[in-house]
């Protein structure tokens, strides 16, 4: 029989930790404001009104002040657990706590029909209310806890969601199987969540090259896929070692290593896979990023399969921000794991990984990292719902974001950035672009090798004649930034930004070049400071200015919030391509980690060489590496290489042996054809779609793409001669 006690000390201690972390103090001033505002809280939830059709669906403000109430209720009630809190056991508070459950059983009963955002009331809502009977459950009122089961189960009684949601209904259910000592629903929570360890092929959920997408069409890793985690986390911690114990859970590693360890960098969370998130103000990535790294401590210290080797991993990854954030059993994990010497921190190796089904790629340099958001025909360019995230216009048309340590990137970045230029994207100046939709093109991927990588978007923002061919060649020091056969029809100048960079008071921007007619001609820009980041352009580019001190707030990203909250400092830069042009270009070099002596010679001294930037094709090459788009059907050759279908291919030879990697970006050729202007010996590894036609006196190849889906195809050949 389940040791329903044990279960339930088990839980409340991963809810409320040891009660003697760093925590304790934060909670506590929750607490504090909670106790002085709970009463008014409740008469808010109290004289909320069924809204009418069609805010009933969407409407979040109607139904938001019942979920807060309950939250501040969990809240207490953890203070109330925390031996280290002056509020332990607090007779007053416990009365508290029971009087404000007592008052809001007339809101959320058995009987009640929901109202406003349907989320409240079957997910918000319930976590809540059953966290809080968990730590109380020795002082409640078991009738008190009967009804509000009942209310539950009302509102939560079969798990049909997807993705995260999915898995805090199991949750809901493990939970009020604890509280109520009912084996069924631990079980059939069990169930729900067995079905969300899988991979996917299509729809919402994990991919195979590390893509997590919820709502159809959205990169979500470090959202709904963070929330995932998060919430399964507990529940795998919580029945290890029971009859209640999933089986199989080899494949949450697996994420943790494709889809979550990715998009993290110094413990912050990227933006690009955070969706509508990123407009709020109290999940910034670093938040973020700590409630991810605090699941993988829970994962890694589950009851009989401690992890060190994964530990030594986020060890790499933990700052003291992750303390501001952490919760509380997480944060006592962390303090052990970071107290343990024996446990090494991880260094992070360079590299270079595209999620081709959700439009992304990272790459993790020396000393930085770079992240790439686009979006296609399969997915969409950004979501906005229930009045948030409405003018993150243009965060997938290309945005290139790079990260380095020192910077401070979360310090209201996405409140004050200019949202029409925003770094990386080519854009019609003024223009807002429709959120939730999806591109007209198809042509957009990548692939790579080791840490370098090629990636290639064909922009057409819905609503919009903008056409451009924009590419990114990602080598070890540096990312050449490309865009070929830019045009469009309407009258608003088209402008491709460099740079758009939160900088600090005390940076330093230099400018190789001279002013000119409202900008400058350049050769090579340096930004110091905290920041030290190069840009160089291969041919002198006239390049538009500006530093600035930008005001704003929540209202920057969500439509009638408020605008003079906070201010920050900015350097952008952009290049004009005019209106109405024809069949504009341009080509910059982004270097993240530079020194400005350097950077007076890097033309000399990269190795990086523009093959071509055409509307056939665009290719980089830098010493031993090549980075190849084909942009069109036919046959077209370039550094020894012919194809006859549009592909994204990179090629890294060393000595006589070569390595190379093509990918459909539109998933939908059938097969790709090469001919490769040099034989080859033999075959060293090859993928088993790709069929060797010939070695000798030149290579042929054919790749079948029928149904991969954006997978990278690799081949290694040896001892290659040039024909």
């Amino acid at each position: 029989m389940a040791d329903y006690s044990m279960l339930r000390k088990r839980y409340a201690k991963l809810i409320a930790g040891e009660g003697k972390g760093r925590y304790v103090e934060r909670n506590d001033r929750i607490t504090k404001a909670h106790i002085e505002n709970i009463n008014i809280m409740i008469k808010e939830a109290h004289i909320k009104k069924v809204p009418p059709v069609p805010e009933a669906i969407e409407g979040m403000s109607y139904s938001d002040a019942i979920n807060s109430v309950f939250k501040a209720i969990y809240d207490m009630s953890v203070s109330f657990s925390e031996s280290g809190s002056i509020y332990y056991n607090s007779q007053s508070l416990l009365s508290l706590i029971t009087d404000s459950l007592k008052k809001m059983k007339d809101i959320y009963n058995d009987t009640t029909e929901p109202y406003g955002n349907w989320w409240h009331w079957e997910i918000g809502c319930p976590l809540s209310i059953n966290n809080t009977f968990i730590l109380i459950y020795r002082f409640v009122d078991k009738e008190l806890l009967k009804a509000y089961m009942s209310a539950v189960e009302h509102f939560n009684n079969e798990i049909k969601l997807t993705g995260a949601n999915r898995v805090w209904e199991s949750v809901i259910f493990a939970v009020r199987g604890i509280l109520l000592e009912n084996s069924d629903y631990i079980r059939t929570a069990v169930s729900g969540i067995s079905d969300v360890m899988v991979m996917t092929k299509s729809g919402d959920g994990f991919y195979s090259d590390g893509s997590f997408v919820q709502h159809g069409k959205f990169p979500y890793n470090g959202g709904y896929g963070r929330s995932l985690l998060q919430e399964l986390a507990p529940i795998l911690y919580l029945l290890s070692g029971t009859e209640f114990e999933p089986r199989d859970i080899g494949v949450i590693y697996k994420w943790i290593e494709n889809s979550y360890f990715p998009f993290l960098e110094n413990g912050r969370m990227m933006d690009m896979v955070r969706g509508r998130e990123i407009s709020r103000e109290y999940s910034k990535c670093d938040a973020a990023g700590a409630s991810m790294l605090g699941a993988m401590l829970i994962i890694s210290d589950l009851p009989g399969r401690e992890n060190r080797e994964l530990k030594a991993r986020i060890k790499g990854q933990l700052s003291d921000e992750f303390f501001k954030f952490a919760l509380p059993f997480a944060a006592d994990i962390a303090a052990a794991v970071t107290d343990d010497t024996t446990i090494i921190p991880y260094e992070e190796k360079p590299y270079f990984k595209v999620f081709n089904s959700m439009d992304r790629a990272v790459k993790h340099g020396r000393g930085y990292a770079v992240g790439l958001a686009m979006h296609s025909e399969r997915i969409a360019n950004y979501e906005s719902i229930n009045d948030e995230n409405g003018r993150a216009y243009h965060s997938a048309d290309g945005m290139l974001y790079t990260y380095k340590k020192s910077e401070p990137w979360a310090d209201f970045f996405w409140q004050t950035i200019d949202v029409q230029r925003l770094p990386g994207t080519t854009v019609l100046n003024g223009t807002e672009v429709e959120p939730n939709k999806t591109s007209a093109c198809d042509f957009v991927g990548g692939c790579g090798i080791d840490e370098f990588g090629a990636c290639a978007m064909e922009l057409n923002p819905a609503g919009y004649s903008l056409h451009a061919n924009k590419a990114w060649f990602f080598f070890d020091n540096e990312i050449v930034c490309m865009g070929s056969g830019i045009a469009s029809s309407t009258s608003e100048n088209v402008e491709t930004i460099i740079e758009n960079r939160l900088v600090t008071g005390d940076s330093r921007f230099t400018i190789s070049g001279i002013e000119a007619d409202e900008g400058y001609d350049i050769k090579d820009a340096y930004l110091d400071g905290l920041h030290d980041i190069g840009y160089y352009f291969p041919k002198e580019q006239h390049v538009r200015i500006i530093r600035e001190v930008r005001k704003g707030g929540s209202g920057n990203l969500n439509i009638g919030k408020p605008m003079d909250e906070c201010e920050s400092m900015y350097v952008t830069m952009w290049i004009d391509h005019g209106r109405k042009p024809m069949n504009a270009s341009y080509e910059y070099i982004v270097i993240p980690k530079c020194d400005e002596d350097k950077l007076k010679e890097y033309g000399q001294n990269s190795g990086v060489k523009i093959v071509e930037n055409s509307e056939w094709i665009q290719c980089v090459k830098k010493d031993n590496v090549t980075g190849i788009i084909f942009l069109k059907d036919g046959t077209w050759s370039v550094e020894g290489i012919a194809c006859d279908k549009r592909c994204i291919a990179m090629i890294k030879q060393n000595g006589n042996n070569l390595d190379f990697v093509v990918v459909d970006p539109t998933h939908k050729q059938k097969s790709i054809g090469f001919v490769f202007e040099y034989s080859a010996k033999s075959v060293a590894e090859c993928d088993d779609r790709i069929k060797i036609e010939q070695l000798s006196p030149f290579v042929l190849l054919r790749a079948d793409t029928n149904g991969a889906d954006g997978r990278e195809l690799r081949i290694r050949l040896e001892g290659i001669e040039h024909v």
